[in-house]
């Protein structure tokens, strides 16, 4: 794989094909994102994989979350838009810090420090699914629903963000970007 071409040719993908994708396959791109670097070589992420009928049931529960919202006319911007998503992927990453909750002197720098790690670990996942052509979108729109994952998954680690995968269905445009020339300054 061409690294620079999977940067320039990587997308956000919402809409998938009705295929699944290989166990082996997310394995292998699991296995490059534990490669990620990670400050103080901590490694702070933790992966739940939902396939099949227990994605089907995190569909269910975001849905209920969103009628609950749409009752109460709560914005949740792209909310309902990600769970379609979700629900025509093959495969839905939850990323998870196991640390921040456990650790008695955790603070504001491990914090960042982990985030930043666990964000390369992530964009690791999106650049590796792009070898196998598939297509990934970072979903952050799950903390909508953050605190009933937690109870469904019985999970006490700290939810950071989704990853949905699949074969794309849809190849978007290139989003426009600022120039390197208006977001940096050389000294």
């Amino acid at each position: 794989m061409d690294i620079i071409k999977a940067i320039e040719a990587r997308r956000s993908i919402r809409k998938f094909q009705n295929k699944v994708v290989p166990k082996d396959t997310i394995e292998k791109i699991l296995e490059l994102a534990i490669k990620a670097p990670s400050g103080k070589n901590r490694q702070p992420w933790r992966f739940i994989v939902l396939q099949g009928k227990k994605k089907d049931e995190l569909v269910n529960l975001m849905e209920n979350i969103a009628y609950v919202y749409r009752n109460q006319n709560t914005n949740t911007g792209s909310y309902e838009l990600t769970i379609n998503s979700i629900n025509e992927s093959s495969v839905l990453i939850l990323v998870f810090n196991p640390y921040s909750k456990i650790e008695e002197d955790y603070n504001y720098h491990r914090l960042i420090t982990d985030t930043q790690s666990i964000g390369a670990a992530i964009q690791t996942i999106a650049l590796a699914a792009q070898n196998f052509e598939l297509g990934t979108l970072w979903i952050c729109d799950i903390f909508y629903c953050h605190n009933e994952i937690m109870t469904w998954l019985e999970c006490e680690d700290e939810l950071i963000a989704a990853v949905a995968i699949g074969y794309p269905g849809e190849c978007p445009y290139s989003r426009p970007r600022n120039s390197l020339h208006e977001i940096t300054e050389w000294i």
